[in-house]
């Protein structure tokens, strides 16, 4: 059971770019997600507010100023 599970992992790492970049645009492979973090991938997982590890970890400037504006209307 663990070996195949090993070699669907294995699958997964040496598939061709063309299926990485397809699963990240529909949302599935979140590991393989997170870990290629291309900017674009990035910004989307922001702009969807998913991925808030990632969100909180990175803290762009513009998602920092986006909290600070935020919590200014609601006072």
């Amino acid at each position: 059971m663990a070996k195949k599970k090993v070699e669907d992992n294995i699958k997964k790492v040496t598939k061709p770019v063309t299926d990485v970049g397809k699963e990240v645009l529909n949302g599935a492979g979140n590991i393989g997600k997170e870990t290629i973090n291309t900017g674009l991938n990035v910004g989307k997982d922001v702009i969807n507010g998913v991925g808030n590890i990632a969100k909180e970890t990175i803290n762009t400037g513009v998602n920092v100023g986006k909290k600070v504006k935020d919590n200014i209307k609601g006072k």
